[in-house]
Order: C-alpha cells, then sequence, then structure tokens
C-alpha cells in the first residue's frame, strides 16, 4: 500500500507543478515502453527474411525497421529524462514550502516535545532529501510495467505459456518489496531521534555565537566529535540492513530468473524453433531487462515509502493556519493557581501561582534561578501548557481563543532573545503583522529601545544587514542584538508586555532609560519584568518573590525590603 501511495503522490506533485511536462513525458515514455514488443516484431521479420534472402535487398525493410527504433530510442530517452529533473526540481520545492507552512502553524509546546522533533527532523529531511527524486523512479516504473505488459501481449501470440511465466515473473519483486518495506520502516523509527540530534549539534558549529564561545573554549572538537558519532550511530542503523534487504532482492532474482527461463523453454518448445522462436527469445530477453529495471526501481519506491510515511507524518501535525493577529487592548490578566511539573522532575517547578494584573500596572517576578519564574512567563505566554490551573484575558482563557489570537495578545522578550541576521527593518517588521509600518513608526520604536543612534550609524540606516557573516552585514554585541530586540517589541505593541531580562546586556546607563520609558509609557498596557537588578523594582506596582515554584512573598519594594524576608536576602546587597 505504501508503494501506490508513493507513486500516486509523486504523480499528483509533478501534475500540479508541470501538467504540460507530465504529459510530454507520459507521452514519450509509452513511446519508450513500446520499444520492446516492436523489438519482438521486427527481430522475428529480420530473422523470417535472413532464412530465404539472397540480397541484402530482402532484409532491408526489417533491418531499417530496426535500426530507426534504435536510433529513435535515445533521444526520446533523453528528452524524457530532462523533463523529469525539471520536474524533480518543482517537487522539491513543493515539499519543502508544505513542510515550511506546517511548521509555522505549531506552537512552541509543539517544537519542544522531544518526540514531535524527531518526527520534523525525520520529515524535514525526506522533502529536502528523497522525495522529489523518487518521480524519476515512479516514471521508469510505470514504463517497466507497460514494457512488461507490451512483451506480453506480444508473447501470447507465440505462446501463451511463455507469456503467463513471463507475467509471473514479476510476483518475487512484489513479495520482496513489501518485505524490505517492512525493514527500512523499523529502521526510520530509530534513526530520526538521531538525525535530529545531528542536525542540532551541526548548528552549534556553524551558528556565529555558539561557535566564537566554542572557539574560545577550545570545544569546537567535542562538538565535531559528537556530530560524527551521531552520523556514525545513524550509519551503523542502516547497515543493519543492507544483508536483510539483500537477501530478499536475490531472492526474488533467483526466483525471476528461474521464470524467465521457463519463459524462455515454453517459448523454444511451443513455435518449434522457427523465426519466430527467433524474435520470441529476443522479447523474453527484453523481458529480462524490464523486469530487471521494474525490480530496481520498485525496490527505489519502497526505501523511499518509509520517508514518505514521515513527511505525511510532519504533515499530518499542521494546525489551522490563521493569519497573524495583534490584539488591541487587554484590560486584565489573571493567572489562577497554576502548577507544573516537568516530565522527570520529581518537584514541582511551579505551585499554585495566583496573580491579577489590571491595564496600567508593572509587576516584576523575582527570584533565584531555577525558582519558576520562567516557567510562570511560558505558561502565561502560552510556549507551555501547565498542568493545572488557569490563565484568562478579559475573562478569556486558553481555551476560548485560538493559539494564534492568544499569543497576539503578547509582546515578549525572553532572556534567549532573536539574532535575526535581517536587515535591521525586517527584524523589527517580524514583530508586527502589519505590512503599513512606517519610518517614523521604526525610528520611534528604536528611541524608545535606545537603538536610534546606534542605527543612524551604520551606512544602510534601517536598511542595513546585521551579521557579519553576510556581504556588508555589521556585526552587533549581545546588548546591541538585544536593544534591537526591545525595539521590535515597541513596534509591536502589544496589550501585554512579558519582558525576562530586558537589558541583561545593556549597559547601565541605556538600562536607566529603557526602565524609564517602560515606565512612562505603561499607562496603554499590562506588563510583567523579570528582573534581577534592584533598583529596576523600585518603580514596580507590585512585586512577587518566587521560590522554589511558590510565590512566597508580595508588595512594593520599599515593604519587602522592610521586612527582612526572602526578598532582603536576595537584594540586601544591590540595596545597601
Amino acid at each position: 500500500m505504501g508503494i501506490f501511495a508513493v507513486g500516486a503522490w509523486c504523480i499528483r506533485q509533478a501534475w500540479a507543478a508541470a501538467p504540460c511536462m507530465v504529459a510530454a513525458a507520459a507521452v514519450l515514455g509509452l513511446l519508450v515502453a513500446a520499444v520492446p514488443s516492436l523489438q519482438v516484431v521486427l527481430m522475428a521479420q529480420f530473422v523470417g527474411a535472413l532464412t530465404g534472402a539472397d540480397s541484402f535487398d530482402d532484409v532491408a525493410a526489417p533491418f531499417a525497421g530496426l535500426v530507426l527504433l534504435i536510433a529513435f530510442t535515445g533521444p526520446v530517452e533523453a528528452i524524457a529524462g530532462t523533463m523529469q529533473w525539471r520536474v524533480v526540481d518543482l517537487i522539491g520545492l513543493h515539499s519543502k514550502r508544505e513542510v515550511a507552512d506546517t511548521l509555522a502553524t505549531l506552537p512552541p509546546t509543539v517544537l519542544a516535545d522531544p518526540v514531535a522533533a524527531a518526527d520534523i527532523e525525520a520529515g524535514n529531511k525526506a522533502a529536502e532529501e528523497e522525495l522529489s527524486f523518487l518521480y524519476p523512479f515512479v516514471l521508469s516504473l510505470l514504463r517497466d510495467i507497460l514494457s512488461v505488459v507490451g512483451v506480453f501481449l506480444t508473447l501470447a501470440t507465440m505462446s501463451p505459456l511463455a507469456a503467463v511465466f513471463v507475467l509471473i515473473s514479476l510476483l518475487p519483486m512484489l513479495f520482496a518489496s513489501q518485505r524490505i518495506s517492512r525493514i527500512s520502516s523499523r529502521m526510520w523509527d530509530d534513526v530520526g531521534k538521531l538525525y535530529w540530534r545531528s542536525r542540532y549539534l551541526h548548528q552549534h558549529l556553524v551558528t556565529t555565537a555558539s561557535s566564537i564561545e566554542l572557539t574560545s573554549l577550545g570545544a569546537n572538537g567535542q562538538i565535531s566529535s559528537k556530530v560524527t558519532g551521531t552520523v556514525g550511530q545513524i550509519t551503523a542503523r542502516k547497515s543493519q540492513t543492507y544483508l536483510p534487504m539483500l537477501s530478499w532482492r536475490l531472492l526474488a532474482g533467483a526466483a525471476t530468473s528461474l521464470l524467465l527461463a521457463g519463459a524462455l523453454a515454453a517459448l523454444v518448445v511451443g513455435v518449434h524453433y522457427g523465426p519466430a522462436a527467433a524474435g520470441g527469445v529476443y522479447g523474453v530477453m527484453a523481458a529480462m531487462g524490464a523486469v530487471g529495471s521494474l525490480g530496481a526501481n520498485l525496490g527505489n519506491i519502497v526505501e523511499g515509502s518509509a520517508p514518505y510515511e514521515r513527511y505525511e507524518t510532519l504533515l499530518g501535525m499542521r494546525r489551522e493556519a490563521r493569519d497573524p493577529s495583534l490584539a488591541r487592548d487587554a484590560h486584565s490578566l489573571v493567572v489562577s493557581g497554576i502548577s507544573h511539573t516537568y516530565e522527570g522532575q520529581d518537584a514541582a517547578s511551579l505551585v499554585g501561582l495566583d496573580l491579577r494584573i489590571d491595564k496600567g500596572r508593572i509587576v516584576a517576578l523575582v527570584g533565584v534561578n531555577g525558582a519558576g519564574k520562567t516557567t510562570a512567563v511560558n505558561s502565561i505566554v502560552g510556549t507551555l501548557d501547565p498542568q493545572f490551573g488557569e490563565i484568562s484575558i478579559d475573562g478569556r482563557t486558553r481555551a476560548d481563543m485560538p493559539f494564534q489570537e492568544w499569543v497576539g495578545h503578547f509582546g515578549t522578550l525572553t532572556q534567549e532573545f532573536g539574532r535575526y541576521e535581517l536587515t535591521v527593518r525586517e527584524s523589527l517588521q517580524l514583530g508586527t503583522p502589519r505590512r503599513d509600518v512606517s519610518d517614523e513608526e521604526m525610528w520611534t520604536a528604536l528611541e524608545a529601545a535606545n537603538a536610534a543612534h546606534m542605527v543612524r550609524g551604520f551606512e544602510n540606516g534601517l536598511d542595513q544587514q546585521l551579521g557579519s557573516q553576510w556581504d556588508g552585514g555589521v556585526g552587533l554585541s549581545g546588548g546591541q542584538w538585544q536593544r534591537i530586540s526591545l525595539a521590535r517589541i515597541h513596534l509591536r505593541a502589544a496589550p501585554i508586555w512579558i519582558l525576562d531580562e530586558p537589558t541583561s546586556a545593556i549597559d547601565a546607563e541605556a538600562e536607566q532609560d529603557i526602565f524609564r520609558e517602560l515606565q512612562r509609557s505603561k499607562a496603554g498596557r499590562i506588563t510583567i519584568v523579570v528582573s534581577h537588578r534592584a533598583w529596576t523594582l523600585r518603580g514596580m506596582d507590585e512585586i512577587l518573590v518566587v521560590d522554589q515554584g511558590r510565590v512566597i512573598e508580595r508588595g512594593r519594594y520599599d515593604e519587602l525590603l522592610g521586612r527582612g524576608g526572602r526578598f532582603t536576602e536576595i537584594f540586601a546587597e544591590q540595596a545597601a
């Protein structure tokens, strides 16, 4: 069943991509498929003419037919092959687009799942490297089937028994293909996770930020060794399939050869060694070639059925595609009893978080690393599904709206802010679904993030390419990247802002300007800030102290500092 699904998919994609080329290739394929049958007829005529010929003129006609047939076949196959590879490119483009469109609909909760990540990697690899190349094999397989059928019909006029033997010779290949498909499918179940890990490790070697750190640590070789080790595991797992696959192919080949030998015997005996026998023998030999080619193409398609299944699995993960949305306003954010324990951990990362923030207020989450702040932030934004509790915006919960609508309420800046090596303009526009953003709005956002002076210093201003690895690109420091990210949040202008250490890489003077801007403009939104710097907390409307997943203190800065509790323990030195 997998073989037919793969074949049908290839034909559908090819027809959708280039119907005229597919139609032309089909006509040429039919002509090529008819060649073996025509060879049988012409060979029989040629041998028959030879038996009573006195001069070349007596055999000129069938001889000319054979020559023309040979001369015709090569160019037709060359033209068909060129068309096929053009269609291969178009199928590859389509499958990659389908993968990209699917990934764009997946929420981070799915992307963070290791099982889903492995399925995504396997499906993506299939789309990038394998599926489109199955199309020529499918066309060749169809051509081979037609060739065998044509030879069968031609031989049936000479020896019905020989024709039956030729037809039955297909069965061993079909049976072996099913067995090989099962072996290949089990192998892909194992190597999907390994491919995902290999790509993950390789990415660290080619990404600028991680490569710089690895170089400074002298650890590039360690990562390279891990990549090599993972690829070695993939190769070792694949090698386990070679012997059983080869065994089935050899058994099928042996059975096919015996059946075709039976066809030869039936033919020679049945046609009394006359001229027709010579043509028939040539026909059986042509059938041998067609069946052999059919088996090879069938094997390639069978091996491609497992990647095809992975590709279909990835596309099956697709969620409802919705245009990005941006909420205009939000009056209240209510968090009720949120609790979450990560898989593999005994202790809860967050226990019973309750929080209400109204428009115009700034609330801070503070605590030592691992206290549960990031879990709280991810739960609110929607990149984590907490196991208990409920979160609502203006009375509507996550269950009341699609994911895209929910995240459309937020402008989020995490500690691992994105370093998108695009132009400044393109990087800023990632924050908003709008396509009518003016330059003035961009400069306003850059001013608010204390990044305008930096961008004005670039040769191309808003159109400056970021990232030194690109032609004409400029390298940025961590603080400069963070300012661009913060400007993106300002341009987005979502009604709820969540800023996790928004100035961690920025100098103290710029940090003060940024927090003053947050306080000045807070009336138009709900703001949550995660910070480890005491002075940034002075203007907060409420501070929640999180410790071991629980909120243990609440209040304003002076109140908490005067209590001498956990807040004082954390910030006493900074507050002194």
